[in-house]
Parts: structure tokens; sequence; C-alpha cells
């Protein structure tokens, strides 16, 4: 089989991967009692640290003004606060509350037990096979962002 053909069939794995994994964290999304836009802010503004809501709205595709009562809603909800930006007081920050870091670190660690239990079932060989896959393709991927954005 030619390197084209296998690329094609590791994407059609990735897809039916993404699909179940998607299924069962979206039944612990919905716990949440977050909509899908306020999810995608909260994970926004803790990647960037110090976001504002031009930033938030560029990054989603809608409008500032948009944005607005998602932020509300969050703040609302004690997960996001408005900060003074000391360096230029016209623009308002956006940061993620303890509270909000709390509900992230929650989501990661729900994963990883997730992903845990999933690879229990492997085999030490298929676990060693998968391990070198991931660091291969990681290395790929790490160079690619380097080399686009560098």
């Amino acid at each position: 089989m030619g390197k084209q053909a296998t690329i094609a069939k590791i994407i059609v794995l990735q897809r039916k991967l993404g699909k179940i994994m998607r299924q069962h964290r979206l039944l612990h999304w919905m716990k949440l009692g977050l909509t899908t836009v306020q999810l995608k802010s909260l994970l926004y503004i803790e990647e960037t640290g110090d976001a504002n809501s031009k930033m938030l709205a560029e990054a989603l595709e809608v409008t500032p003004a948009n944005v607005t009562g998602v932020i509300d809603r969050l703040i609302e909800r004690g997960l996001v606060q408005r900060m003074e930006n000391p360096a230029d007081r016209r623009i308002t920050l956006l940061r993620v509350t303890e509270k909000g870091k709390e509900l992230i670190t929650n989501l990661e660690e729900y994963a990883a037990e997730h992903m845990t239990t999933l690879l229990a079932t492997l085999s030490e060989e298929e676990l060693d096979h998968l391990y070198k896959g991931l660091a291969a393709f990681i290395t790929a991927s790490e160079k690619r962002f380097l080399r686009n954005n560098g």
C-alpha cells in the first residue's frame, strides 16, 4: 500500500476516533450547563491568558457586541472576570477565575481518566506502537508549527 493510501486510512480512523470521543465527552459536557459558545469562550480565554472582547469575537468569528452576552453569562457563573488593562485603560481584559480554572481542570481530568480506561484495554505491544506513532506525529506537528509560525 502506498503512502497516500495509508494517510487516507489514518484520516478515516482519526475521524472515527474523534466521533467516539465526542459522543462520550458530550454526555459530560451537557452536565456543565454551558452552551458550546460559552465553553469555547472559556477555553479560549484560558488559553490566551489576556484576552479581550475583540480578540474573542475574532476567534469566534462574530462581532464584539455578540460576545458581550456570552461574557456576561460566564461572569454571572463566576467563571470569568473582567479586569482593567494596566497598559491601556480603554481595553478590558478577560481572565478565567479560579472556579473557571477548576472547571477546565475537571474536564481535562475526566478526559485523562477516560483515555486511561481505554488504553488499559490494549496490550503492552499495542501501547508501545501507539506511543511511538503518537510521538512521531507530535514531532512532525511541532516542526510544521514552528516552521509556519517561527
